[in-house]
């Protein structure tokens, strides 16, 4: 009768470890990329009260017989993750993506420079692609984590861009002239034609000539990029800017500049006026010198027109560069304006299926940013669970490896879409149900045993 006890109270604490799991999954119902746990039992372990003999055909021998064993209750037999993909649910965000395979996100701290072994590099693997873009310009999910994949190799994933900026005209344009608080000496910030550059107060061809600099992504409109011997763009090793073949100002000997404006004082300060702009490649006639336009003391920024018209007559453009993306991972980062020197301005995003992720910036160009990387295990049900819903690579989880994107093993990547939790509530509130019945049957094991024992203490009164 003690073993009944003990195989029931074996059977309780299996119930129960079996609720917990059950209760996990259906806590995490609503979590993004959460997966299931299945709960297996097997029976404790086996006393022989009578051992195993042989059967002899000796005369007078007896005949063999089985053992007899008695067991001592169930315990688990494994806790094990139930890697099926969970239903997708759409995003109104263009950076979240979902996997559409078995294939996991590579996410983590800080990685130095590129590498190829996943194990190594200390990385948690994620079903989760909430991402944004960091203060640096850095890939990160929505722990903080760097997001790693493949950046765009240097001198490649350049876009399209005008070939030259001979010429430019702004015809009935606005433009507004505000003074910057607290600058030594005093600077403006003037917008011509919607686009605004911060100049020193001078002669007004000194602000056409940061506003053509400007537009143009050029300091001279016949600069080309200085090239390596093997016939590669030039960039200053110190600056990280292009090289150009020519001195980096405009020459206004070559151009012709004409403004025509009229200013018409308003009644509360502010001036309203017509700004006729053209810069030109000189053909005939005199450069002209338009002054510069002081805004009013008490009015810090003012308006002198109400339309707009931006032309670069010919329309010429050079030809971009398409992305190339290595073999190597690291982490995924907004590239540098080889024109600018600085990194795109970068205003929407989108991912493609391969993984890509491209930028559209404020001149509505396309931009590689990067490539996604999905890594892959022999054996997902061998990596461990870390905090949040990271894993990590478990000694049983076999060989890893990163893959780009391609719908092959690792899968494809579904942007505006995010993976909802894979558990089955049917299937949980079932299990529920039977592990409670089956606490309760374990529960009056022990009572039985109880009320037999205490009929046995009875017998001598």
């Amino acid at each position: 009768m003690v073993r009944s006890m003990v195989a029931g109270v074996a059977g309780l604490k299996a119930h129960q470890s079996k609720l917990d799991v059950i209760g996990n999954n259906i806590a995490n119902v609503n979590t993004w990329g959460f997966k299931s746990y299945s709960y297996n039992f097997k029976d404790a372990m086996y006393t022989n009260s009578i051992n195993s003999t042989g059967g002899s055909i000796v005369a007078g021998a007896a005949g063999g017989h089985n053992a007899s064993q008695v067991g001592y209750g169930s315990t688990v037999s494994s806790i094990s993750n139930v890697f099926t993909t969970g239903a997708p649910s759409p995003s109104s965000r263009t950076m979240d993506c979902m996997i559409d395979g078995t294939g996991f996100f590579l996410v983590g701290n800080m990685v130095n420079g590129t590498f190829t072994d996943i194990e190594s590099s200390g990385l948690f693997l994620s079903r989760v692609g909430i991402f944004s873009v960091d203060n640096n310009g850095y890939l990160v999910d929505d722990m903080g984590s760097y997001v790693y994949g493949y950046a765009v190799e240097e001198g490649t994933g350049i876009p399209e861009k005008p070939a030259t900026a001979a010429e430019y005209t702004v015809t009935e344009s606005e433009v507004t002239i505000t003074k910057v608080a607290n600058s030594q000496p005093q600077q403006y910030d003037v917008t011509i034609g919607g686009v605004t550059v911060r100049s020193s107060q001078g002669d007004f061809k000194d602000q056409i000539q940061d506003w053509l600099t400007a537009v143009s992504g050029k300091t001279d409109p016949d600069a080309v990029q200085a090239t390596n011997p093997d016939g590669t763009p030039q960039v200053d090793p110190n600056t990280g800017k292009p090289v150009w073949t020519t001195a980096p100002e405009w020459d206004f000997s070559d151009y012709s500049i004409a403004l025509n404006r009229y200013q018409d004082p308003k009644s509360d300060g502010s001036q309203k006026g017509k700004v006729d702009l053209t810069i030109t490649k000189k053909t005939t006639g005199p450069e002209q010198d338009p002054g510069w336009i002081e805004p009013a003391a008490t009015a810090p920024a003012k308006t002198l027109l109400d339309s707009a018209v931006q032309s670069n007559p010919g329309n010429d453009r050079e030809a971009g560069i398409a992305a190339v993306y290595p073999d190597t991972l690291s982490t995924i980062r907004i590239p540098i304006d080889p024109d600018t020197g600085v990194r795109y301005e970068i205003q929407s995003w989108k991912i493609n299926d391969d993984g890509t992720i491209m930028g559209t910036d404020k001149q509505n160009r396309a931009i590689p940013i990067g490539q996604l990387a999905l890594a892959i295990v022999e054996n997902p049900n061998g990596l461990e669970k870390a905090d949040g819903y990271y894993y990590t690579i478990g000694a049983n989880a076999g060989e890893s490896q990163a893959l780009k994107p391609n719908g092959g093993p690792a899968g494809k990547i579904m942007s505006g879409w995010l993976e909802m939790a894979n558990v089955d509530l049917a299937n949980e509130f079932s299990n529920m149900i039977t592990t409670q019945r089956g606490f309760q049957a374990n529960s009056k094991i022990i009572t039985v045993t109880d009320e037999m024992l205490q009929e046995l203490v009875n017998m001598k009164r």
